[in-house]
């Protein structure tokens, strides 16, 4: 286990002393609202599920769910659930059922997650004669609401949630994610049953897919198809039935707007749709808190939520930092500005993943401890300072408010300029003479002028976007002994059709990059210490209205996020507002490189060079050269070697499954 010495928990001396004290919470009617952990089993051929295996299941779901856990059978069918109490629950225990005799059969229901609008579908569904047994239970209005609309249930959900329904007269399985895959929910077929769960693991199987493999190498994330062979991920805004048969029907039930210039709105509009946005999200009967960088995003969001809960007298918000001993990477000083210029209440979390001795153990303890509960290598380092602000946020906090979604909505990454750029002189650039990368900064300019050049040679639109984000291009892929079908390029089915290259490529992020990769890191580090996360730039309202804007509007010049610098300008005190609105992107990362060079060289080595990789087919000779390279600063290999380093790590913890 992590060692709590490794941590330390600041609060603001301007604002005097906190200690635990805790957000006053927002007074609501009891809700049923759940953060949780839901799984199942529908055997078909109609025989009772094996409990013991059910109880496996609830297991691997009860660090997302501590407060309650639930097993219902139902015929061929039996639902899991582990529970983390965000609203008071009277009456809304899951797994939740209505209906009990042949007149009324029964619906059953497990559900992750939150329905904004439940009160108005409430509303709705009473007009139509629905009797409800519970207050303000959305898990129930799910339940009518399924009777009533079937199929076309989740077109009319507003939310973030993954929920599975059983109809046992049926005998039909209805699985369902939200539109922007906020929630997991991972299914595995057999000849003989379907299985579903939140987390991977909890699906017991340990083959792995070798396209899947590639792909988490060149992008650092797989999509739909795991890493493990047999379990795929049902896509976020589809829903999936599997009948008595066992057939599977998967559909898509959404899809975000066409760009329309029509669309655009002004600052004030803007103003609206972000406040209504956090003002749902801030709907808690526990201690609610806020993730705060001092970026633009974040500073956004808590500045309304502050605004939202001095309004209502329930302020002011706490806030949430973390803090690293390096000067390059540490946002703890201007997130501290924007705190004490809202008058929030802020914590600033001192980490120190070396520990004294400077061998790593926190680091690889936290890494190894994320990569079990995740099931899946992730390639994306701010996995663990997302993890370390998640666990001292917890100790305050069940909720925590996030900037996640800016930068795909808005334009915030420089390889939204560089397809710009890409698509003006693209000819002529591949003319010029190449630009040698920054052997110690990845994300410097020569770095990314050393990209934007070799992205030039390629023909296809997609193909210079995979090659301005990729880790392992195709080439360094077969340098390290991973050959095989490149399912990498499956991802060009969904590359918009578009003249507005910039624009294709914040499309293609929202629904590839955002749920596989940020959606996913924030959902499992979090849960992983049952910690909420909420997202109020994904509003389902502020998505659809914001993706319609083409990129010279959201980034005209070139200029990233001018919109929502332009609003950030707008709405922040004057102090701070100069300051955040023309902040550059810092991103929340850690120092692996310098690390991966000096104080993490040895430890690293231990676990590439361990043979698991190899099991996989990957050279350890070819490694043993990434290192070298790295540590060498002939190249900066910070971003593979940490892509290994979670493959290694997973690939270990699945060799000790199987001989135990």
């Amino acid at each position: 286990m992590v060692d709590p010495s490794q941590y330390s928990v600041r609060g603001t001396d301007e604002l005097g002393e906190i200690g635990h004290q805790a957000l006053q919470p927002t007074q609501h009617p009891l809700h049923s609202y759940l953060m949780c952990g839901i799984a199942g089993i529908m055997d078909l051929d109609g025989r009772p599920v094996d409990s013991s295996r059910c109880q496996a299941m609830l297991a691997h779901l009860r660090p997302r769910g501590p407060d309650a856990e639930g097993i219902l059978e139902v015929g061929n069918c039996t639902l899991v659930h582990a529970r983390l109490s965000i609203i008071d629950l009277v009456g809304g225990e899951q797994p939740m059922q209505l209906g009990d005799t042949d007149a009324d059969p029964p619906i059953s229901v497990v559900f992750n997650g939150m329905i904004y609008n439940h009160r108005e579908l409430r509303l709705q569904l009473e007009a139509c004669g629905y009797q409800f047994k519970t207050d303000h239970s959305d898990t129930e209005v799910l339940l009518h609401g399924y009777h009533h609309w079937g199929r076309e249930l989740p077109a009319h959900l507003k939310g973030q949630f993954a929920f599975a329904i059983w109809h046992h007269q049926k005998g039909e399985l209805f699985l369902c994610r939200d539109r922007l895959g906020q929630k997991p929910l991972y299914v595995r077929q057999s000849h003989n049953e379907v299985a579903f769960a939140s987390l991977v693991g909890a699906l017991e199987t340990d083959s792995i897919r070798q396209p899947a493999l590639r792909a988490f190498l060149r992008y650092g994330y797989t999509f739909e198809s795991t890493m493990i062979a047999g379990i795929e991920q049902i896509p976020a805004a589809h829903w999936m039935v599997v009948d008595r048969q066992g057939q599977i029907k998967v559909e898509r039930y959404w899809q975000a707007p066409p760009r329309n210039v029509a669309a655009v709105v002004g600052l004030q509009e803007m103003r609206r749709l972000i406040t209504e946005a956090v003002r749902l999200r801030l709907e808690a009967d526990v201690p609610l808190g806020c993730f705060l960088s001092g970026g633009i995003d974040s500073s956004i969001v808590a500045a309304v939520a502050q605004r939202v809960l001095l309004e209502s007298g329930n302020g002011p918000l706490q806030t949430f930092s973390v803090s690293l001993d390096d000067s390059d990477y540490d946002e703890g000083p201007c997130a501290r500005r924007v705190a004490v210029s809202l008058g929030c209440h802020h914590r600033q979390v001192d980490v120190f993943p070396l520990d004294a001795g400077g061998k790593g153990k926190t680091f690889f303890e936290d890494l190894a401890h994320l990569v079990r509960h995740m099931g899946e290598p992730l390639a994306d380092s701010s996995l663990l300072p997302t993890y370390w602000i998640s666990r001292a946020a917890r100790e305050h906090v069940k909720v925590a408010l996030t900037g996640d979604g800016g930068d795909e909505l808005f334009g915030g990454y420089n390889r939204y300029r560089a397809m710009r750029l890409l698509g003006y002189c693209r000819e002529w650039l591949r003319y010029l003479p190449a630009v040698p990368a920054d052997s110690r900064q990845p994300f410097s300019l020569r770095t990314r002028l050393n990209r934007l050049m070799r992205a030039s040679r390629f023909q296809g639109d997609f193909q210079q976007y995979q090659c301005m984000v990729e880790i392992f291009s195709e080439r360094q892929m077969e340098e390290i002994g991973v050959v095989g079908r490149d399912s990498c390029m499956d991802g060009v089915k969904d590359w918009p059709d578009s003249s507005d290259l910039s624009g294709a490529a914040m499309r293609w992020d929202l629904h590839n990059y955002l749920p596989h990769d940020l959606l996913r890191k924030v959902d499992r580090a979090s849960m992983a210490v049952a910690l909420e996360t909420r997202c109020p730039l994904l509003d389902q309202r502020l998505v659809e209205t914001v993706c319609q804007w083409p990129s010279d509007v959201l980034m005209p010049g070139g200029h990233l996020k001018r919109l929502l610098r332009q609003f950030a300008a707008d709405i922040l005190p004057a102090d701070i507002a100069p300051e955040i609105a023309l902040r550059p992107k810092q991103g929340f990362a850690v120092p692996i490189g310098r690390w991966f060079r000096k104080e993490l060289k040895d430890p690293l080595a231990d676990r590439l060079l361990s043979g698991h990789l190899e099991e996989l087919g990957i050279k350890e000779s070819a490694v043993e050269q990434l290192m070298r390279e790295h540590v060498e600063e002939k190249l900066d290999h910070s971003h593979r070697l940490f892509a290994l380093l979670s493959l290694a790590v997973w690939r270990m913890q699945i060799r000790k499954r199987i001989q135990s």
